[in-house]
């Protein structure tokens, strides 16, 4: 089995591989004077006109550099995550929002297309509908929000002034 794998890499037949192992090198031996010679060559003449193992290396550090300075200024970032996310709304206050919308919507979509057509015989059903969708698509707002806090946000300083200036 050895001189049938020999005979396979030197090119020959078993019987040949006998006789002429002492006349040809063999496969590793053949294989290190030409690793030798292709460093040589290499090393001396390289096709690129700088080294490419110390740029990637310089960029490797760069990267790890700016990733490291990037991490530490997150770290550093006030508050933690359970105080960026207690704003974020629950799941059973989105289902609330999603409600109130979807059937203030509906109430707008009939008014303008049922009773805004006989807005002169039937006035009140097209203000009542209307004004029930305008309020659903509000008590949207202050589902998905809280109540409190929808509240104290209509009613700060920034959004009253930044109002008052639309209107003048």
């Amino acid at each position: 089995m050895h001189k049938t794998a020999q005979a396979w890499f030197t090119g020959g037949t078993a019987a040949s591989t006998a006789t002429s192992s002492e006349s040809q090198p063999s496969l590793l031996a053949d294989w290190n004077s030409y690793a030798a010679t292709r460093s040589d060559a290499s090393s001396s003449a390289s096709p690129l006109p700088f080294d490419i193992e110390a740029a990637v290396r310089t960029a490797n550090d760069t990267v790890s550099g700016t990733f490291s300075s990037v991490t530490k200024g997150v770290r550093e970032l006030p508050g933690s995550f359970q105080s960026a996310t207690s704003s974020f709304p629950s799941g059973k206050a989105l289902m609330y929002f999603g409600l109130f919308l979807a059937s203030g919507i509906f109430f707008v979509f009939i008014a303008f297309t049922l009773f805004l057509p006989v807005m002169v015989l039937m006035p009140q059903k097209f203000a009542i509908s209307f004004t029930l969708g305008c309020a659903l698509i509000i008590a949207s707002l202050f589902a998905l929000k809280g109540p409190a806090n929808q509240f104290a946000h209509m009613t700060s300083k920034e959004v009253t002034q930044s109002f008052s200036s639309v209107l003048m």
